[in-house]
């Protein structure tokens, strides 16, 4: 008696693969926001655009160099720098090295959810005071349900990552190139730029004590391009389209400090901020734009 075998072939799944520019957005958004050059120009003033230079430079550039160079190192890998740091030395450094990124990750996470209220404040309120309005209990509270919203909507809605990597990333980057090119037209039709003096000494960094403290800060604000590594594993070719995602990130970085501090110069006086610039910058330094350009 003959017995028949059926062979059935299961035909795999497309593998979804992800862009570079999407990965360069990922990291961008991640990276550095609009806001975050508004704390150092508080504390260095002008001669803040000199670090953003160096530092683009002497560390952003190299270091997106690095990543790039140990992420092809460890392509197969989804652990990012824990991954590295595991593969070349020992399980116990790659788990520590995984610990501290998850325990720097919860303030970060505050930060963007407390960012994500001031913004609701501008929306609904046209002002800051929505805080104001909610005791320091229901302010916690809906801190931890925007927190709990995004990680809904992460595991709801399908390559969610990519699409809030698009919107969040490429609105940031436009939202800069509006200002810088907001301010210049400003400026080309007599408005008075703010920060004075604004001359070439004005630009020269003071070397004390706090210029050194501050510079630490900005560092802090460049870092995280090793963030785009484990995402190396859904690019179709990575030797290829990696080095391009860093070297965008470095660009856009580069722009936004550099050339967004300038702009910033023109409508804010250095030498006058509001003591909550570093959260509300971004809604002040348009809101004053608005009213040059006589929006309102």
């Amino acid at each position: 008696m003959s017995e028949e075998i059926e062979t059935i072939n299961f035909e795999p799944g497309k593998k979804h693969y992800m862009s570079w520019p999407v990965i360069a957005l990922i990291d961008f958004v991640t990276i550095i926001s609009f806001e975050n050059i508004f704390y150092p120009f508080q504390n260095q003033g002008l001669s803040v655009v000199v670090s953003w230079i160096f530092l683009l430079f002497a560390y952003v550039i190299p270091y997106a160099l690095m990543s790039t160079q140990m992420g092809l190192t460890f392509n197969d890998q989804t652990g990012g720098l824990a991954s590295w740091v595991r593969y070349s030395s020992n399980d116990t450094l790659g788990y520590w090295t995984s610990w501290m990124y998850w325990v720097q990750t919860v303030p970060y996470l505050v930060d963007v959810s407390n960012s994500v209220i001031v913004s609701f404040s501008w929306i609904i309120l046209g002002n800051n005071t929505l805080d104001k309005h909610m005791s320091t209990f229901w302010f916690g509270i809906l801190t931890f349900v925007i927190i709990l919203a995004f990680i809904l909507i992460e595991n709801a809605i399908k390559n969610s990552l990519e699409l809030l990597s698009l919107i969040g990333g490429g609105a940031m980057f436009i939202m800069s190139m509006l200002f810088v090119l907001l301010a210049v037209w400003a400026v080309m039709h007599g408005h008075h730029i703010a920060t004075k003096p604004f001359n070439w000494g004005a630009f020269k960094p003071s070397f004390s004590l706090r210029y050194f403290s501050t510079t630490g800060l900005l560092i802090f604000a460049m870092s995280g391009a090793e963030l785009a590594a484990p995402y190396i594993v859904q690019m179709r070719d990575p030797k290829y389209e990696f080095p391009k995602a860093m070297w965008m990130l470095a660009l856009m970085t580069g722009f936004l400090t550099i050339f967004g501090t300038l702009a910033l110069a023109m409508f804010s006086n250095a030498h006058h901020i509001p003591h909550d610039f570093k959260m509300k910058g971004p809604y002040y330094a348009f809101q004053l734009l608005s009213e040059s350009l006589g929006w309102g």
